[in-house]
Order: structure tokens, then C-alpha cells, then sequence
């Protein structure tokens, strides 16, 4: 069991892009970045591996045009159930539901440079977070 502290730690283990290719913002990525709807946004998922190499966490990450210094990072903490991608990386099934912590990186003036949905097993995972 991982215990999760710092929600912009750099992972400390192997990690995999495993997808990286452009989406269009939809309504509520454009809320979480300030863009319009159906903007293009880079994107990226990265699953980060334990120690013994079983997968920890998914990052799905979303920024606008080329990455930008952050400063300061906000976060919310939900669940949800896991899709049929997210699954097989995970090495559970389809519907399981998950942590996700929606980590918005922001630059000096408070604007949001990038949104993350790290997607934490809830077997693997305790969530610690203060503020």
C-alpha cells in the first residue's frame, strides 16, 4: 500500500507514455484550463510502475501549445470507474472504481498551464493530502 502525500512529486520509479497524441478540449477540460471547447490540447498518459514493476497509477495529462513553468497546483479528490484501456493497465477490470486526483498545475498569475487525472487502485493506494 502507497500512501499519496504530494500531489506534484515527481514519481520516483519507472514510469511508460503510453499514449501521446492531440485531443480536442471537451467542456470540461476547457473549464479546467480556461480554454474554449474543442481547443487542441496536448495529451499524455504515463503509467507509473512500482518498484517490482506492477503498475501504480495512471497520469492522463492535458496542457495547451508548449509546457509552461508552474508555481502553484490545486487538486480534488473523487472516484471513478475505470475504463476498458485504464483497466488492462492496471491489471483490474473494467468498472472498478478508482481514486482520481485532478491536479491543476498553475503558472504566477494563478492561470492554469496544465490538468492531470491521476487514476490511483484504491487496493494500492491511501490518499494523505494536506494543505
Amino acid at each position: 500500500m502507497r500512501t499519496l502525500t504530494d500531489i506534484d512529486a515527481a514519481w520516483p520509479y519507472s514510469c511508460e507514455i503510453t499514449d501521446s497524441s492531440p485531443q480536442l478540449a471537451t467542456e470540461e477540460l476547457a473549464g479546467r484550463l480556461g480554454v474554449t471547447a474543442r481547443s487542441v490540447l496536448q495529451y499524455e498518459v504515463m503509467e507509473c510502475m512500482d518498484p517490482g514493476g506492477r503498475s501504480a497509477m495512471l497520469a492522463r495529462t492535458w496542457w495547451r501549445g508548449a509546457r509552461r513553468r508552474h508555481v502553484a497546483v490545486t487538486a480534488e479528490l473523487d472516484t471513478v470507474p475505470l475504463e476498458l484501456e485504464q483497466a488492462h493497465a492496471l491489471g483490474l477490470l473494467v468498472d472498478t472504481p478508482v481514486f482520481r486526483v485532478v491536479r491543476t498545475r498553475l503558472d504566477v498569475h494563478g492561470t492554469p498551464v496544465e490538468t492531470a487525472d491521476l487514476l490511483l487502485p484504491m487496493d494500492r493506494w491511501r490518499i494523505r493530502l494536506s494543505g
